[in-house]
C-alpha cells in the first residue's frame, strides 16, 4: 500500500504542474446560434465542438431558448461545430480556427440541411470516460475498457463516488438509500433485488450512468442519497442495424453469456427489441465470529461458510414507435426477465466459552428460486407547438413473480466434529407476487427570457402477496410450522404531483421545485390477524442555484428534501434461517425514513469539480444485528439481521473531481471523497452512538496505442470507516483493474481482454459490537476474474436520432426483489 500511496501522490503532483502550465495558455471564447426551418430558434439543441482535424470530441453545450450557444476557454487550434436535435438531421459547420484570445463569432447554423452536402467531414468523435454536469456527473461506460464483458454492477462500482459494500448495498458519496433508475424509470425492487438484476444485466447494453446527488422536484421523492440513473443502450439509425456482444469469463467458476440488439426505423415506425442471456457461477467464503453471554456463562460462535451460487437469466425487450406526424407520437413495449437459480451452502459452526469447543454445529441448505417479471408500458409524446411546448403520458402495469424454496439440514457434532449427537431438518416456501400500476403525466412550458415551467402528476397502486410457510421433519413426517409461517398483503397506493420553475439569468440560474406525495398504506399478516393502516402527506421542496463568478469559476448550491421508503419484502414479517443460531427477518413496523440535504460546488475552468455537502436524516432504514430468542425452543443463541429504524444519522462529505489531459495518447479522471458520519439508535435496548471519519478514491488512467489499441488501468480504495449499511465498523478495501482493447473488422468490432482485482485483495472485514456482544464478520468473493468480449455493430449507418422514452413505474419497481 505504501508503494501506491508514493505512486497516486506522484501523479497528484504531476496534474498539478500539468495544470499550471496550462493556465499560461491562451485560450478563446466561441458563440453562435442555431436555428430549424422558418428562421425559428432550435432552443435546447446539443452543440459540439469537434478537432478539424479528426472530429474528435472537444467540447459540448446545449443551446438555451433562444438557439445560442457558447464555448469558454478554447485553446488555439482547428475545429469544426456540430449541432443535432432529436428527430432532425445534423448541421455542421465549417472547418475555422481560434487564433490567440481573439473572440469567435460562427455563422448559423441550420437543422435540416441534406446530410450528403457533408461528405467531405469523417466525424469520429468519441465521448470521455467522465463528464461533470451542472447538476449530475456522467459516466460514458461504452467508452471504457474495464468494464467490458462485465455485468451492470460490475461498471456501476467503477463510477465516481459509487461503493457497494459486502450485501450488495449501493451507496452514493458515502451515503446509503440511492434509488436506481434504468432509462429515467424506477425498477420497483429492494436494493439486494436490484443488485442482482445489474449483476445479471452486461455492461454491454450500458450507454451511459448518471450520479444525481440532489434530484428536482420533477423526480420521485424516494431515495435519500439522490439517484443513479443506468442509461441503456438504444439504436438512433434509420434502416435496418443491430449489435451483438459475446463474452467469458473465469475466477474460480465459468461466466458467460451474450447480447443482440436489432432496430428497424423509417418515416412511420421504429421497430426495436433486445435479447440478452447470462449464466453466472459463483463462490464465497463467509466468516462469521460472534461472542455473547448464556445465564452468565460466556458463549463463542466461530462460523465458516461456503457458498455457491448457479444463475441462468433471460431478458427480452420489444416495442415500436408510431410517428403519426412529426408532432405526435405513441409507443408501446414490453420488457420481461426470467432468472433461474440454485445456491447451496455448508456451514462449519464451533460453540464454545472461547477457551475450548463444546459442540460442533454442521449446517448444510439448499435454496432455489425461479423469477419472473413481465413490465408493459404504452406512451404518448405531444410536440404542442413551435416554442417547445411538450406532453408526455406514461401507462405502466408490471408483474413480478417468484417461488423461492430453501431446505435446511442442521446436525449437532460433539466439539471433535465426530460423533453424532442430535439433528434436525425444516424447509420452507416462500411464493410471492407483486402487482404495480402507474399513471403519469409530464408537461413542459417555456417562459420568456430563458424561462421554464414543468409540471406533472403520477398515481401508483401497488399490492404484493406473500406466503411464507415452514415444514419441520418429526418422526419422519413434514410438520406445518406455524409460529414461523405467516401469509402477508401490503397495499400502497401514493398520489403525486409537483411543479418546478427554471430560469437562465446572465451569470445565474435558479430552479424551484415542489413535489407533493400523499401515500396511504396498509400491511395485513393473515396468519397474525394484524393489520396496519397508516396514511401520512409530504411536501419534498428542491432549491438550485448556479452562478457564473468568472469564466474560470462556476459556483453552485442546492438543497433537497427526500424520502426512503421501506422495500415491499421488508415489511413481511418472513423469517429465513441460514442455520439453526443465525435468521433474517423482515419488520412490518418500518417507517419511511426522511433526509434534508444541502450541497456547495465549485468548478474551476470547467474540469476541477469541488463539493462539500451536509445530509441529516430521520428514522434511517439500516440492517441490524440484534439478538433473537427462538419461538419454538427457546433458545436465546440466536442472532437476526432485521432492517429498523436507526433514530438518525448525519454525513458531512468533501469530493474532488478532475479530467486531466496529460498527452495526446495520456488521459486520467481521479475522483477523491473523504466523509464523516454519525448514528444514534438504540439496539436490544441498548444505545448505539458511533461515528468515524472515511475517505474513497479512485483514479482511471486511459492509454490511446498505436495500431487502434487502447488500454486502462483503475486503482480504487476505500478507507476504514463506519459502514453505512449494518453500522459495521469495516476495515479497508482496494483493487486495480486493468484492460486493452482493439478495433477489428474495420472498426465495426472490438475485442476487450480485462482483468479484476488483480492481486486478489478485495474483501469485506467488519465487526458490530453492542450489550456485551461482538460480531465480526470476513466475507470473500470472486473479485479477481478475467474476462474477454467481442462487440460487432452491423447495418446502416446513416446516423438519425431516436426518442429515449421513459415509463412510470421506475421508483415502485426499485422496491421489488427478484429472487436472490
Amino acid at each position: 500500500m505504501k508503494s501506491t500511496t508514493t505512486l497516486l501522490a506522484s501523479f497528484l503532483t504531476f496534474c498539478s504542474i500539468n495544470t499550471i502550465q496550462a493556465q499560461q495558455i491562451e485560450t478563446a471564447r466561441i458563440t453562435g446560434r442555431v436555428l430549424q426551418t422558418g428562421a425559428k430558434p432550435m432552443e435546447f439543441a446539443t452543440i459540439t465542438l469537434l478537432k478539424a482535424k479528426d472530429s474528435s470530441l472537444v467540447k459540448g453545450a446545449i443551446a438555451d431558448i433562444n438557439g445560442q450557444y457558447e464555448f469558454e476557454q478554447i485553446k488555439q487550434g482547428k475545429y469544426l461545430i456540430a449541432a443535432a436535435y432529436v428527430g432532425m438531421t445534423k448541421a455542421y459547420s465549417k472547418p475555422f480556427e481560434v487564433k490567440g484570445s481573439a473572440p469567435v463569432s460562427m455563422e448559423t447554423l441550420t437543422l435540416g440541411t441534406d446530410a450528403k452536402n457533408l461528405k467531405e467531414v469523417n466525424v469520429t468523435a468519441k465521448k470521455p470516460f467522465i463528464e461533470q454536469r451542472a447538476d449530475k456527473m456522467i459516466v460514458n461506460v461504452e467508452n471504457s475498457i474495464i468494464g467490458a464483458g462485465g455485468t451492470a454492477m460490475e461498471a456501476l462500482e467503477k463510477s465516481p463516488g459509487v461503493s457497494i459494500d459486502k450485501d450488495d448495498n449501493i451507496s452514493l458519496k458515502g451515503k446509503s438509500g440511492v434509488v436506481i433508475m434504468i432509462d429515467g424509470k424506477l425498477t420497483n425492487m429492494s436494493s439486494q433485488d436490484v443488485a442482482q438484476l445489474l449483476k445479471s444485466m452486461p455492461s454491454s447494453n450500458i450507454e451511459q450512468i448518471e450520479l444525481i446527488t440532489n434530484p428536482s422536484a420533477k423526480y420521485d421523492a424516494a431515495g435519500n442519497s439522490g439517484i443513479i440513473n443506468i442509461k441503456l443502450k438504444k439504436n438512433k439509425m434509420v434502416g435496418s442495424n443491430g449489435n451483438v456482444s459475446l463474452f467469458g469469463a473465469y475466477g474460480l467458476t465459468p461466466k458467460y453469456g451474450g447480447a443482440l440488439n436489432l432496430n428497424h426505423r423509417n418515416e412511420k415506425f421504429n421497430l426495436f427489441g433486445s435479447y440478452n442471456y447470462n449464466h453466472r457461477e459463483n463462490q464465497q467464503h463467509l466468516g462469521l465470529y460472534r461472542t455473547g453471554t448464556t445465564e452468565g456463562r460466556p458463549t463463542v460462535f466461530d462460523q465458516d461458510n461456503e457458498r455457491k451460487r448457479k444463475s441462468d437469466y433471460h431478458g427480452v425487450k420489444v416495442g415500436m414507435d408510431y410517428f403519426i406526424n412529426k408532432n405526435n407520437t405513441i409507443g408501446v413495449m414490453v420488457d420481461a426477465g426470467f432468472r433461474s437459480n440454485t445456491e447451496p451452502a455448508d456451514a462449519l459452526t464451533k460453540i464454545g466459552d472461547g477457551q475450548r469447543v463444546d459442540s460442533t454445529l454442521k449446517t448444510h441448505t439448499n435454496a432455489d428460486g425461479n423469477w419472473r417479471r413481465w413490465a408493459y408500458n404504452l406512451n404518448y409524446r405531444a410536440i404542442l407547438d413551435t416554442t417547445g411546448k411538450e406532453l408526455n403520458i406514461d401507462l405502466d402495469y408490471a408483474r413480478n413473480s417468484e417461488e423461492r424454496g430453501n431446505d435446511i439440514f442442521s446436525t449437532i457434532w460433539d466439539s471433535a466434529g465426530k460423533n453424532y449427537m442430535r439433528g434436525d431438518t425444516s424447509r420452507n416456501s416462500q411464493p410471492n407476487s407483486i402487482d404495480i400500476k402507474t399513471i403519469k403525466a409530464d408537461y413542459v412550458h417555456p417562459l420568456r427570457n430563458q424561462a421554464k415551467l414543468e409540471a406533472g402528476f403520477k398515481l401508483s397502486f401497488v399490492k404484493t402477496d406473500n406466503d411464507a410457510k415452514f415444514d419441520s421433519l418429526r418422526n419422519g413426517n413434514w410438520v406445518y410450522d406455524k409460529n414461523r409461517s405467516n401469509h402477508f398483503i401490503y397495499k400502497e397506493n401514493v398520489n403525486a404531483a409537483y411543479i418546478n420553475f427554471q430560469k437562465q439569468f446572465k451569470k445565474v440560474n435558479v430552479q424551484l421545485g415542489l413535489r407533493a406525495e400523499q401515500s396511504n398504506v396498509e400491511g395485513n399478516s393473515i396468519t397474525m390477524n394484524q393489520v396496519t393502516d397508516t396514511s401520512y402527506f409530504n411536501l419534498f421542496p428542491s432549491v438550485f442555484v448556479s452562478y457564473d463568478v468568472h469564466k474560470n469559476h462556476q459556483l453552485g448550491l442546492s438543497y433537497s428534501r427526500r424520502l426512503q421508503r421501506p422495500d415491499y419484502e421488508d415489511l413481511n414479517p418472513f423469517q429465513i434461517y441460514l442455520d439453526r443460531y443465525t435468521l433474517i427477518s423482515g419488520n412490518p413496523y418500518l417507517k419511511p425514513s426522511y433526509a434534508n440535504s444541502v450541497e456547495f460546488t465549485h468548478t474551476f475552468k470547467h474540469f476541477l469539480t469541488t463539493s462539500v455537502g451536509y445530509t441529516h436524516t430521520k428514522d434511517k432504514i439500516t440492517q441490524i444485528v440484534e439478538a433473537d430468542k427462538d419461538v419454538v425452543s427457546g433458545d436465546t443463541l440466536n442472532i437476526r439481521y432485521k432492517y429498523l429504524n436507526v433514530a438518525k444519522s448525519d454525513i458531512v462529505n468533501l469530493n474532488i473531481s478532475f479530467p486531466v489531459t496529460i498527452t495526446k495518447w495520456w488521459s486520467s479522471f481521479t475522483y477523491l471523497s473523504a466523509y464523516y458520519n454519525k448514528f444514534q439508535t438504540i439496539v436490544d435496548n441498548q444505545s448505539v452512538n458511533i461515528s468515524s471519519g472515511g475517505f474513497m478514491g479512485r483514479t482511471q488512467q486511459t492509454f490511446t496505442l498505436p495500431k487502434d489499441l487502447s488500454a486502462e488501468v483503475s486503482v480504487f480504495y476505500l478507507s476504514p470507516q463506519i459502514a453505512d449499511e449494518g453500522l459495521f465498523r469495516m476495515k479497508h478495501m482496494c483493487a486495480v483493474d486493468l484492460g486493452v482493447s482493439k478495433q477489428i473488422l474495420h472498426k465495426k468490432g472490438s475485442l476487450k481482454l480485462n482483468v479484476n482485482d488483480v492481486f486478489n485483495i478485495q474483501r469485506f472485514r467488519g465487526s458490530f459490537e453492542n450489550g456485551g456482544r461482538y460480531t465480526g464478520v470476513n466475507s470473500k468473493w470472486e473479485s479477481r476474474q478475467v474476462r474477454l468480449t467481442f462487440n460487432y455493430r452491423f447495418g446502416n449507418t446513416n446516423i438519425k436520432a431516436a426518442r429515449n422514452r421513459k415509463t412510470g413505474l421506475e421508483d415502485e419497481q426499485g422496491r421489488v426483489k427478484d429472487g436472490n
